[in-house]
C-alpha cells in the first residue's frame, strides 16, 4: 500500500472518529436541553435521556440516534484507522471497537427505567453498558498501540482509558452498595464513558494534524 492509501485511510478514520465524538456530545445536549422537569449532568444517568416510554425525555430518539452514531462510527474509524497500519495487534483493537459498537446499539434499543423492569429486558440494557463502556475503553488501550504514535499520545491514550475503566468499576460498586460516596453514580458513569469520546476526538486530532 502507497503512503497516499495509508495517509487517505488515516483521514477517513479521523474524520468519523471526529464527527462520531462530537455528533454524539451535541445530541446529547439536545436531548438533555428538552429533559422534564430538569436532567442533571451531575445526578440524572445518560440513558435516562433515551427512555422513550414516559414524558421525561421528549427527544429521547435524538440520544438513541446518538448512542447509534457513536458506535458504528467508533468501530468504522477503527477499521479504517487499521488498514493505514500493517500490525497483529489490529485484531485485538477491533475486536474491542465491536464490542463498543454492539453495546451501544443494545443501549439505543433497549431502555432503562421502571418499564424495561417490568417487561424483563433492563439486562439487554445492562449488557449493552458493560459492552460498550468496557469495551471502548479496552479499545483505547488497543487502538493506542495499533495507531503508534509518539510517547506523549500513548501516555494521554493510556490514562484515559485507565480513568474509564477505574470510572466503571467505582460506579457499579456504587450501584451494588449502600455506602455513601462523595461523588454521586451519575458522575462516575460519565467518568467511565466520556473518556471514549475524548480519546477520539483527541486522536483524531492528532492524525489530522501530523506531517506524515
Amino acid at each position: 500500500m502507497t503512503p497516499s492509501a495509508r495517509r487517505s485511510y488515516a483521514v477517513s478514520a479521523a474524520v468519523a472518529w471526529m464527527s462520531g465524538g462530537l455528533a454524539y456530545l451535541i445530541l446529547e445536549a439536545v436531548a438533555a436541553k428538552a429533559f422534564r422537569p430538569h436532567y442533571s449532568y451531575a445526578h440524572n444517568y445518560i440513558s435516562d435521556l433515551g427512555v422513550t416510554s414516559g414524558l421525561d425525555s421528549p427527544r429521547a430518539w435524538l440520544m438513541n440516534t446518538a448512542f447509534c452514531l457513536q458506535g458504528s462510527l467508533f468501530l468504522g474509524g477503527a477499521i479504517l484507522a487499521t488498514r493505514a497500519v500493517r500490525t497483529r495487534k489490529a485484531w485485538l483493537f477491533l475486536t474491542f471497537a465491536a464490542a463498543n459498537a454492539v453495546g451501544n446499539f443494545l443501549i439505543a434499543i433497549f431502555h432503562s427505567g421502571p418499564a424495561a423492569q417490568a417487561d424483563g429486558t433492563a439486562w439487554v440494557h445492562a449488557t449493552g453498558a458493560v459492552l460498550a463502556i468496557v469495551g471502548g475503553n479496552a479499545a483505547i488501550l488497543a487502538g493506542s498501540a495499533v495507531i503508534d504514535g509518539p510517547r506523549w499520545y500513548r501516555w494521554v491514550s493510556a490514562w484515559l482509558g485507565v480513568v474509564g475503566l477505574i470510572s466503571f468499576t467505582m460506579f457499579v460498586i456504587q450501584l451494588t452498595t449502600t455506602a455513601d460516596y462523595v461523588l454521586p453514580a451519575a458522575v462516575r458513569e460519565r467518568g467511565s464513558v466520556y473518556p471514549i469520546t475524548a480519546w477520539q476526538i483527541f486522536t483524531a486530532a492528532w492524525l489530522l494534524t501530523r506531517r506524515r
